[in-house]
């Protein structure tokens, strides 16, 4: 049973849109044991599909095997967090459809956080302003913050620490997830900050994103995780390899890894290179980087029949 509104029972449906790093550095570990970090994000169109709707008892519903269903899941947590917070939510019912790729560095479960938090807000009018659900979204994790904001961000602190950014042009990925998935605390658990020797000019690279400059955007990718994630994975830096080695010039780790993704500036040179690749790998993925637009268009309210 959704939400009864007008003699109507309504239901929410959110796209929960994945994430790339486009930048990530890393500066210090901090005395909470996380570490500050400064990363340059972006959203992207590969999505997991979440439907929410009032219901007897909460209850979290999955398409997907071997994801826990229970309040480990930050779907859950969301809405548990938001019936926390605001009276008049009820229980809820939330079927979560995954797409994104579990464990992959692509925020997969920190984007199903986000949409509920944005589902239910929509959901039952709540007065709630974006700040607030803001600082409710850096209490899920990380990089619930930029799920719920996007599309292009500069990131710091933990990654909660918001700035955003002239959205970048379009670009068209080809990712590529590797057969297993990794622990974020482990790499950040083996990385020596005082190794990483060139570190990236956000100033310059923010610049290029204002001029629109897609040479600069795609030339400067980095990501200071690599070294911690190939140490420890050597099967994600030969993804890498093997998708230079197939001809993609700009490829790069996506957070802590392990899914790589190669951009491109034209679709059609992005699509040709998708065949190809798919010979390959497993578990591949076309996608390209979405604007704020796309991103306001992400929830709809519908009723149940």
């Amino acid at each position: 049973m959704g939400a009864l509104q007008g003699g109507l029972y309504l239901k929410a449906k959110i796209k929960g849109y994945a994430k790339i790093n486009l930048l990530l550095d890393v500066l210090r570990k901090r005395n909470d044991g996380y570490h500050d970090v400064q990363m340059i994000m972006q959203a992207i169109d590969l999505y997991d599909e979440i439907i929410i709707q009032s219901a007897e008892t909460n209850r979290l519903w999955l398409t997907t095997a071997n994801i826990p269903n229970d309040e480990s899941n930050l779907a859950m947590q969301a809405a548990l967090l938001m019936q926390k917070n605001f009276s008049q939510v009820p229980p809820l019912a939330i079927e979560l459809k995954k797409n994104i790729p579990v464990a992959a560095g692509l925020a997969g479960g920190s984007t199903d956080g986000a949409a509920v938090l944005l589902g239910i807000k929509t959901l039952f009018h709540l007065e709630c302003s974006m700040d607030k659900l803001l600082q409710l979204a850096a209490q899920l994790g990380s990089d619930v913050p930029f799920c719920l904001s996007g599309p292009t961000a500069l990131a710091s602190g933990r990654g909660e620490i918001l700035t955003a950014l002239a959205e970048c042009p379009r670009l068209y990925l080809v990712l590529v997830k590797p057969p297993f998935g990794v622990s974020t605390a482990e790499i950040y658990g083996h990385l020596n900050t005082a190794e990483i020797k060139d570190r990236p000019d956000f100033d310059y690279y923010c610049q290029a994103l204002q001029t629109q400059n897609s040479k600069i955007i795609l030339s400067h990718m980095s990501n200071a995780l690599e070294r911690s994630t190939f140490a420890l994975y050597p099967d994600v830096a030969e993804t890498k390899r093997q998708l230079q080695q197939l001809g993609a010039k700009y490829v790069l780790m996506s957070g802590s890894g392990p899914t790589v993704f190669c951009a491109f500036q034209e679709k059609i040179e992005a699509e040709t290179f998708y065949k190809k690749a798919k010979e390959y790998f497993q578990e591949i993925y076309f996608s390209q980087t979405i604007t704020a637009t796309e991103l306001k268009e992400r929830v709809s309210i519908s009723d149940e029949s």
